[in-house]
């Protein structure tokens, strides 16, 4: 396979200023986005790499991690870190010992394993990177008519996947990422023996990208409680398959008490789970707009991992129905993004200036239906964009 520049290769080497200030950098992210390749196309040869996946290497770091700290030294790459934590304990011994900036490479992709060890043991040591799948750029995706963009939508943005199109081989990929990698972690992360039942829910939750979470309906239609339902949802996003939208209040303490919205950070993924697996009929089905908004909420969260900023992305909605899909807050300012799959009307659009704080930034509409660089005003304080003009807008 053909290697793929990643857009987050212009803050690892040469490192970002912030990377400089941390001796051990841990990239996390889902499996196969990518992480271990990153950093072994970004690795010297004198690097000493440890490959935890392998398990005679685990056995031998989890039975004796005593023994085996004994063979690290810098600069180091442990990949799969949460295999072995044993391991973070020596790790902070190395990175105590004067070690310089990025010195110490770990990956991992388990949230709530990797972090917790990475809290307690290398707090104030580590830099966390987030790695997701390729974006639209990163595929060298420009305009594309609503057919196109579908079937790259349903390609998903596993880089393995990115010259593949057939529907046989990438329905046979992604069952056999589900089958070896997200039950082995489901399995090792809570012990959960109900397989068809994670099964189910896994299904449910795909069915439900881009809508309000709720917890009695879903845990309904997966065959456990709303208790079992929020608990295994917690677990998809340590997994990094999903992730909450929550909503936008400017008293921030409300955003914790409302219910969020659900979203796949793959809408390919989230379209072989529900079923969708012929692009055409994915983007005419009942499900087309759910998945195409999904794939932009993706699109954010990539872009902003990439560029190393520190953002949320929330949703606005009142109780008589007006909503605005996004409202990316980063760096100070928050843009506000509408999503629509066909032509959008300015009916279509929430007025802003009841509603815009100081640091609002003008929103856009990001439609499947416009194409080209320009931007179309359509009401005060709205312009329409193409999907291929909103990584440049957002990164302004």
């Amino acid at each position: 396979m053909n290697w793929i520049n990643r857009e987050i290769s212009s803050i690892i080497g040469p490192p970002a200023d912030p990377l400089r200030l941390f001796p051990v950098w841990l990239l996390t992210g889902p499996r196969q986005v990518g992480k271990s390749s990153l950093f072994k196309h970004h690795m010297e040869a004198s690097r000493l790499f440890i490959d935890l996946d392998d398990l005679a290497v685990r056995q031998r770091a989890t039975e004796d991690p005593v023994l085996f700290a004994r063979e690290l030294r810098l600069p180091l790459f442990i990949d799969e870190i949460q295999y072995a934590p044993q391991l973070l304990s020596p790790i902070k011994v190395l990175a105590d010992a004067e070690a310089p900036p990025g010195s110490i490479w770990l990956t991992g992709s388990q949230s709530f394993e990797v972090m917790t060890g990475v809290r307690q043991t290398l707090a104030g040591r580590v830099a966390i990177l987030n790695l997701y799948g390729l974006t639209d750029a990163e595929k060298r995706l420009g305009d594309q008519d609503p057919g196109a963009a579908f079937r790259r939508i349903l390609q998903s943005t596993f880089p393995r996947l990115a010259a593949v199109e057939d529907e046989a081989s990438l329905s046979l990929y992604f069952k056999s990422y589900l089958e070896t990698y997200v039950e082995r972690d489901v399995r090792e992360l809570l012990g959960i023996q109900k397989r068809r039942g994670f099964e189910l829910f896994l299904r449910a939750c795909a069915l439900r990208t881009a809508q309000v979470v709720n917890y009695d309906e879903l845990g309904r239609a997966s065959g456990v409680s709303a208790v079992t339902a929020k608990e295994w949802l917690s677990l998809l996003q340590d997994s990094f398959l999903v992730r909450l939208c929550r909503p936008y209040f400017s008293n921030r303490s409300k955003r914790l008490i409302k219910a969020p919205k659900l979203y796949f950070l793959d809408a390919g993924l989230a379209a072989y789970l529900a079923g969708w697996r012929d692009p055409e009929m994915a983007r005419l089905g009942p499900m087309g707009g759910a998945l195409f908004e999904t794939h932009i909420f993706g699109e954010l969260t990539r872009t902003l991992a990439n560029a190393l900023v520190d953002g949320d992305i929330h949703f606005w909605r009142t109780r008589d129905g007006a909503e605005i899909d996004f409202l990316v807050e980063y760096r100070g300012r928050v843009q506000p993004v509408e999503v629509k799959m066909g032509t959008v009307s300015p009916r279509d659009l929430a007025p802003l200036d009841p509603i815009a704080e100081p640091n609002w930034k003008p929103g856009v509409a990001v439609s499947l239906a416009h194409q080209g660089r320009a931007r179309v005003a359509l009401r005060a304080g709205w312009s329409l964009i193409a999907p291929a003009t909103l990584r440049d807008i957002l990164l302004s």
